[in-house]
C-alpha cells in the first residue's frame, strides 16, 4: 500500500519578514549599578543618626526605661531598624556616649594648647550629664555593652593632657589625680541623675561644679575667675 506524504509546509515569504525597530534607553533615568550600594548606606547612615537623636529626647524627657517603642516612633523608623542598629537600651546608650566622647574630644584638640582647657573640658562634661543624666547610672549598672571598656579609655585620655597642662600652669593643686577628676565627675553624674526636671538638673550639675571647682582649683585662680 503507498504512503502519501505530507507535501512540505510553504510559508508565504512575506510572513519571513521581521521587523526590527530600535528602542532607545535613556541612561538617565536608570540609576548607575554602583548607585544602589551607596544610597543603602547613606539611609542606613541617616536611621541611625534619627534613632539617637531621638533616644536623646526621649530619655531625658522618660528615663532609661521608656519604651524603645516610643523612640522608633520618634525617630520615624520600624522597631526592626532600630534593633538592626541597637540590639538593646545599653547599646544606645554607649553610642550616645560614644558621639559625645567625640565631641569633647574635639574640644580638647582645639583648646590643646590652653592652660585652662582642663576647666573648660569639665564644664563641656557637666553639661553633657545635664542631658543625658538617666544613661550615666544606667550604662555602668546594667549589662556592660562590648565596648565600654574602651569608652572609659577614652576620657581618661580625654583628660590626661588638659589635667597635665593645668598643674604644670598652676592653676590646680599640684596633688590632683587623673582618679580626683573622675571621681568628681561622677559625683556631679550622681547629683542629676533621676531629675525629671531640666532646670532643675541645670540648678544643681551647676552648683555641684561649683564646688567641684572650688575643690581643686587654687585659690588665686578662684578669685581671678570670679573677678
Amino acid at each position: 500500500m503507498a504512503v502519501s506524504r505530507a507535501a512540505p509546509l510553504r510559508v508565504p515569504l512575506k510572513w519571513t519578514h521581521v521587523s526590527t525597530c530600535k528602542v532607545r534607553v535613556d541612561s538617565g533615568s536608570l540609576p548607575p549599578a554602583s548607585e544602589e550600594p551607596r544610597r543603602r548606606r547613606r539611609d542606613a547612615t541617616e536611621n541611625r543618626a534619627r534613632i539617637l537623636a531621638a533616644a536623646r529626647e526621649v530619655f531625658a524627657s522618660a528615663g532609661f526605661d521608656a519604651p524603645l517603642d516610643a523612640i522608633a516612633r520618634r525617630a520615624g523608623v520600624g522597631r526592626a531598624t532600630l534593633y538592626r542598629n541597637f540590639p538593646d537600651r545599653f547599646a544606645l546608650a554607649a553610642a550616645i556616649f560614644e558621639g559625645n566622647l567625640d565631641t569633647l574630644e574635639a574640644l580638647a584638640e582645639a583648646e590643646k594648647d590652653a592652660p585652662d582647657a582642663l576647666l573648660r573640658l569639665l564644664t563641656a562634661m557637666v553639661e553633657q550629664q545635664i542631658e543625658a543624666h538617666a544613661l550615666f547610672p544606667a550604662l555602668f549598672q546594667g549589662a556592660r555593652a562590648p565596648h565600654l571598656e574602651d569608652l572609659e579609655r577614652r576620657v581618661r585620655r580625654l583628660v590626661t593632657g588638659p589635667l597635665r597642662r593645668a598643674r604644670a600652669a598652676g592653676l590646680v593643686r599640684e596633688d590632683l589625680a587623673l582618679g580626683d577628676v573622675i571621681a568628681a565627675l561622677t559625683m556631679v553624674a550622681g547629683v542629676v541623675a533621676g531629675d525629671a526636671s531640666i532646670a532643675s538638673r541645670r540648678r544643681r550639675a551647676r552648683r555641684a561644679l561649683d564646688l567641684l571647682l572650688h575643690g581643686i582649683v587654687l585659690p588665686g585662680e578662684r578669685s581671678e575667675r570670679a573677678g
